[in-house]
């Protein structure tokens, strides 16, 4: 495709995506202080640790990560015409939601997912960055009913071609997790091995996972190609995004 070609219509656009040579950047990279932040929240993950650390939390985790999130939006989204929600409640928020008790994650997260929709009721591409690495994902589950259920049932019908998918995708690093239930703590089956068939109860499940993991050495040591390398992850993803939304993006 050359430079000035139109971009592909909405989630028609093939791999490797449109992408601005070089890369228009802002984003600069986590600093020390954002994993170190974040570490002690995990070995406090409370509120009160929180907001002792809130100044840092905001200065050199979220500010930093909407830079990317702003980046991938110039140098992704818009090039290849993808209708994402790129500012509407793309971020998680560390404090948890936990009915007054005061507990926080120790993670931040963002996703992007398709405008006129809401983030949980969706399929998501997410970001995430931990106090010992960077992650990047795909998420379907219960919360986004009819297109969760779709996705599933695509599986279910499409055995083969569902498998291929995550063979290739664990292929590259990523791992498979799944969620039997959404309240009872059975835990997450994980696979980081090629499958031989999908999973026993995988076709069940009330959520389902493909993630990879950076550590921090290697996100710190990207800076701002942290970007581009998140680009790379997005063409991985892709093929999975596109079978479980239909392809055509109307699920």
């Amino acid at each position: 495709m050359t430079p000035d070609a139109a971009p592909p219509s909405a989630f028609d656009a093939a791999v490797p995506f449109r992408r601005p040579a070089p890369l228009s950047l802002t984003f600069e990279g986590f600093p020390d202080e954002a994993f170190e932040a974040l570490e002690r929240l995990r070995a406090e993950p409370h509120i009160g640790r929180y907001r002792e650390e809130k100044e840092v939390l905001d200065r050199a985790v979220t500010a930093p990560f909407k830079r990317y999130r702003d980046d991938l939006a110039v140098n992704w989204v818009l090039p290849n015409g993808l209708p994402f929600e790129t500012e509407r409640n793309v971020f998680s928020r560390i404090l948890k939601n936990d009915f007054g008790r005061g507990g926080s994650h120790s993670h931040l997260w963002m996703s992007f997912y398709r405008t006129g929709r809401k983030r949980l009721a969706d399929v998501q591409l997410s970001h995430a960055v931990h106090p010992d690495a960077f992650r990047w994902g795909i998420y379907v589950g219960e919360y986004a009913g009819e297109v969760f259920r779709a996705a599933r049932s695509r599986m279910e019908a499409q055995p083969a071609e569902a498998l291929a998918l995550v063979n290739a995708l664990i292929g590259r690093g990523y791992r498979l997790a799944f969620a039997p239930h959404v309240t009872k703590p059975e835990g997450h089956p994980e696979h980081d091995e090629p499958l031989d068939a999908l999973p026993d109860g995988l076709l069940k499940a009330k959520g389902i996972w493909l993630m990879r993991r950076i550590p921090r050495a290697e996100a710190q040591a990207l800076g701002p190609d942290l970007v581009g390398a998140a680009i790379d992850a997005q063409e991985e993803l892709w093929p999975l995004y596109r079978f479980w939304t239909g392809a055509g993006g109307d699920g």
